[in-house]
């Protein structure tokens, strides 16, 4: 089976990225699957959801760190093989780019209805520190700078990658008054925070979380200070078949964090993408489904 070469490189960008978040990866993610179902060629129905599942395998192994990539393909794939009986090639591909874009729009409300939940959590004049870059995060802010007036974030530069930047340009834009600092001053500034607020690329099933790397460092100073420390996380992003030890970490190039050429060649250059917080780090996870208020203690 041939694969488009436009959807090999689509799935190349998933796998490069170094600024969306996990939610948005995952969209992406069934956003590649829907434009492989219209330009497919398969003649019959095996044929096309062969291609889907090829597809699919390599997405998730794309970013295996990321629990939403998986759930959402896996259920996307799911789907349109239990309801591909008694349809025809025709029927197939329609109901395939029907079901993507369902799912990829109840993700961006499940979103939606956690910066709600979250926003609740943030009183006028709160000062927030988050780390890593996070839509979820990024929406509740705004929601709660639209409702409060005044709020202002410390933003950590996050890494090598430095994601943060990009947090801190976006909220910016909302008017938002923003801190940028090295994740090296964190401890300088948690003292002046009430809470932090991060994304999730996975809750595991002892209810570790995996987020972006310094997220751990960041919840140990906030245990330390006495602060709160919440998680903005989808249901998509719960993944029960892995503890917090038994995730595969992503590692990124080198280079990104040293230029070539400035060490010995001896030393052994690393550069995580990802790390894993231990759940009694977590105040409350705030999902789309906290029916009991705005935290959702998910493994309680």
């Amino acid at each position: 089976m041939t694969i488009i070469p436009e959807m090999l490189s689509l799935i190349d960008q998933i796998k490069n990225d170094r600024s969306q978040g996990a939610s948005e990866l995952a969209r992406q993610a069934v956003g590649v699957l829907m434009t492989a179902a219209e330009r497919s060629q398969a003649g019959d129905i095996d044929g096309f959801l062969k291609e889907q599942r090829v597809l699919g395998e390599r997405l998730v192994s794309a970013r295996p760190a990321m629990a939403p990539v998986f759930n959402i393909v896996n259920r996307f794939l799911g789907i349109i093989s239990a309801q591909s009986q008694g349809k025809d090639i025709t029927d197939i591909k329609r109901l395939t780019i029907s079901e993507a874009g369902r799912l990829i729009q109840e993700s961006s409300n499940a979103v939606a209805r956690i910066a709600g939940h979250a926003a609740k959590l943030i009183m006028p004049g709160d000062v927030i520190m988050t780390h890593s870059y996070s839509s979820t995060v990024l929406a509740a802010l705004q929601e709660a700078i639209h409702k409060n007036g005044h709020l202002e974030v410390v933003v950590t530069r996050s890494g090598a990658g430095q994601t943060g930047i990009k947090t801190a340009q976006k909220l910016a834009e909302s008017g938002i008054k923003i801190t940028l600092i090295d994740d090296t001053a964190a401890g300088l500034y948690i003292g002046k925070c009430r809470m932090v607020m991060v994304g999730a690329d996975r809750m595991c099933a002892d209810g570790a979380l995996v987020n972006g790397v310094g997220t751990y460092p960041v919840a140990v100073l906030a245990k330390r200070a006495g602060k709160l420390f919440y998680v903005l996380c989808e249901n998509l992003k719960f993944d029960p078949r892995l503890k917090g030890s038994e995730v595969d970490l992503e590692e990124k190039d080198p280079s990104e964090l040293i230029r070539p050429g400035l060490i010995p060649a001896a030393v052994k250059v690393v550069n995580p993408y990802f790390d894993v917080t231990p759940y009694e780090l977590i105040t409350g996870v705030i999902t789309e489904n906290s029916r009991q208020g705005p935290v959702m203690s998910y493994f309680t």
